[in-house]
């Protein structure tokens, strides 16, 4: 009777380690996600503090990365929009570590990283021809705003499945909200603000998501191993 409830209890924890695979201690997405957060809103601030009476309430965030009236301001900007979205590329590429919970999800996750690595091409496009260029310029930038609808809206589906990710996803559905309000009602610069500040913030709440469900799967290994 013990040795056919250690068979069962052996056989369900090898479920779960199928199902839910064992990242590397630092996973990519992690490194790349943090660095991206980093890098981004440094160069906002750097941008920022040059612009003269700049407000977001009343200008548009890429308004700092005007060569014309951000002179000094501008180039940290356009820069930061480049290197966010380099390092935004490997953080998408690498949610391939969790293609887990069965075909639907491993779909959800691969939309995902499409939609993640154009929104990160986006960024970089954004950075290459500022708002001065105000035709390529708005073109990428509708395209970012657009494309983060998706980026937001599909990990959050993925992750509500479960309970420990649940709030995640509720968070990732209240980015999508925002997203859609700005990119399609509330066309105002707070509003764009607001949007971009819960889809890079929603970056950082994956990253922690992930450190903790690393931590859940190794507690699940090593009691296998004990089994």
């Amino acid at each position: 009777m013990v040795n056919r409830i250690n068979s069962d209890s052996l056989h369900k924890a090898v479920d779960i380690l199928k199902e839910f695979p064992i990242p590397r201690d630092v996973p990519i997405s992690v490194v790349s996600g943090i660095a991206s957060f980093i890098f981004f809103w440094i160069f906002i601030l750097l941008a920022g503090y040059y612009y003269p009476g700049y407000s977001p309430f009343n200008n548009w965030m890429s308004d700092l990365g005007s060569l014309k009236a951000n002179p000094q301001g501008g180039f940290y900007f356009n820069l930061g929009c480049v290197v966010t979205g380099i390092t935004l590329i490997p953080f998408f590429l690498g949610l391939y570590e969790w293609y887990i919970g069965g075909r639907r999800n491993m779909i959800l996750t691969i939309a995902t990283q499409v939609c993640g690595v154009y929104l990160a091409f986006s960024i970089i496009m954004i950075g290459l021809n500022p708002i001065d260029n105000l035709e390529v310029h708005g073109f990428w930038a509708i395209n970012f705003f657009t494309v983060s609808i998706f980026v937001t809206f599909f990990p959050s589906i993925a992750l509500y499945k479960y309970k420990f990710t649940r709030n995640v996803a509720l968070y990732g559905f209240f980015s999508t909200a925002v997203n859609i309000a700005f990119r399609f009602f509330i066309i105002m610069p707070i509003i764009e603000w607001a949007t971009i500040l819960f889809s890079f913030s929603f970056i950082i709440v994956i990253v922690v998501s992930m450190q903790r469900r690393i931590k859940r799967l190794r507690v699940v290994r090593k009691a296998k191993l004990k089994l």
